[in-house]
């Protein structure tokens, strides 16, 4: 006889409870200035390497500069603005968003989110950049320069709309490398190319898919909280699932998992 049995459904429900409470006591929405935290967003501890059960890894936000920075763990990626309704938030990128950015847009804005949650949707405008000219400066309409206070020349030309997955907008480049930047959609119809420092700053849209993390919508949405948990694999990896009130599981997906732990920022 095994007496004891019985007590393991137990004990493994009283333990999910307690996950539960806890998502619910620590995990309630946050500021970061005038920014709301709640999930799929949570606040953590600005330089720890601390885990917690209020969200997915890659959703973790620093608060800095007494609620004036909040990035994505302390990365590159600062957000600025989150549209939950529709599953996108507004970032900007550390490296091109100051005042020297353009001297600085020598580099691939998707590598900081190619394997990440996030992805960058195509009401985004492509803000093209041509360096290293061989011969002929880029001309034409719609191209300026935006040399500044680069060393080198560079010119600015803003194009359509900017397409993740595929080829950005082609146009004429002469003998010049050039690179595309995500700037806001909205932005840059009531700009132009020489409004590329403004653009640079306001940053882009990106996007998250709520299968990508979980979906607890419909629990968080009745009432119940929504946490995150290891579940162990029969084999010896392990894995974040959303724990969802009533006991529901939702995994995330493993590119996300990835992202976290390698963050390219």
């Amino acid at each position: 006889m095994h007496p004891a049995l019985p007590i393991l459904p137990l004990l493994a429900s009283c333990l999910l409870l307690l996950l539960l409470h806890r998502a619910h006591a620590d995990c309630e929405p946050a500021t970061c200035g005038s920014l709301t935290l709640r999930y799929p967003f949570w606040l953590g501890v600005s330089g720890s390497n601390h885990t917690s059960s209020c969200g997915h890894p890659s959703f973790e936000v620093w608060c800095s500069d007494n609620g004036g920075v909040a990035s994505v763990k302390g990365s590159s990626i600062h957000v600025q603005g989150i549209d939950y309704t529709n599953t996108s938030f507004i970032a900007s990128h550390t490296r091109i968003s100051g005042a020297s950015g353009v001297c600085r847009t020598d580099f691939n804005v998707s590598v900081s989110v190619a394997l990440s949650p996030f992805s960058i949707i195509r009401s985004n405008r492509a803000l093209c950049f041509h360096y290293n000219c061989n011969s002929t400066q880029p001309s034409g309409p719609g191209s300026v320069n935006a040399t500044s206070s680069c060393v080198a020349p560079i010119y600015a030309y803003l194009a359509g709309a900017y397409d993740y997955w595929d080829s950005p907008p082609a146009i004429a480049t002469g003998g010049c490398t050039f690179t595309y930047v995500p700037v806001l959609g909205r932005e840059a119809e009531a700009m132009t190319a020489a409004n590329y420092s403004r653009l640079l700053k306001d940053g882009l849209v990106l996007e998250w898919q709520a299968a990508a993390i979980g979906d607890c919508a419909a629990c968080s949405a009745g009432g119940g909280s929504a946490g995150m948990t290891t579940r162990r694999r029969r084999s010896t990896a392990s894995a974040p699932t959303v724990v969802c009130a009533r006991g529901q599981h939702a995994p995330v997906s493993q590119a996300s998992t990835y992202w976290f732990n390698n963050q390219p920022l």
